[in-house]
């Protein structure tokens, strides 16, 4: 149904000037609703993902957020709308645990990036979920590539958006850590409005779940 749709593309084509990579592509994404983009690497999900992200333009063909064109969304409205885990690894300066996911509240503080009660709430909140409250104050440095994974989960869920667009989340993580994104992502979309899309090369477990 149109009202519960948040992400549409119309013949849309991505890659790059020398190389189409995926075209003619005719997606929704609705409210409570779990879409997994499965494929081997290499096969373009990652440059579909961030072309539905608005990091890279299309080649042909459009993508709407919310019913607006997603060249037209300013970047703070984009960040309240999207939420976005990538599989590159960040450079962790000085943050701890609790200051990246604290940067998720971003599009929602003052100039002065004051933290209300209400963002404080939700940081423990997305702290809470992603099972990360435990190392808060440990600075990402020090986490594993799992660990960290997670932590990006939370900062996404943190910005309290209508999408969330996880490309491989799953990458750096045991079989019982996988399962358990999985399974806090099936419940995000069950019990919220929020739409969500995983690109995984992980068959067997996006099945399973």
């Amino acid at each position: 149904m149109m009202k519960n749709r948040i992400l549409h593309t119309a013949n849309l084509s991505v890659g790059y000037q020398s190389r189409t990579v995926l075209n003619s592509l005719n997606l929704n994404l609705e409210k409570r609703q779990l879409t997994c983009l499965l494929g081997p690497n290499g096969s373009g999900k990652s440059t579909l993902i961030r072309t539905l992200a608005g990091i890279q333009k299309p080649l042909l063909g459009m993508v709407s957020l919310l019913g607006t064109n997603l060249r037209e969304v300013n970047p703070k409205n984009l960040a309240k709308q999207l939420s976005l885990v990538l599989t590159d690894r960040i450079a962790p300066g000085n943050l701890t645990v609790y200051g990246l996911v604290s940067l998720g509240r971003f599009p929602y503080t003052t100039w002065m990036g004051n933290l209300s009660i209400e963002d404080k709430n939700v940081i423990r909140w997305a702290l809470d979920i992603t099972g990360t409250m435990q190392f808060a104050n440990r600075h990402i440095g020090e986490l594993s590539d799992g660990e960290r994974q997670k932590v990006m989960i939370a900062r996404a869920l943190a910005q309290q958006t209508d999408l969330i667009i996880l490309d491989e989340p799953t990458a750096h993580l045991d079989s019982p850590n996988r399962i358990e994104i999985f399974h806090l992502l099936r419940e995000l979309v069950s019990s919220g409005e929020k739409a969500i899309l995983i690109s995984t090369h992980d068959i067997d477990t996006a099945i399973a779940n």
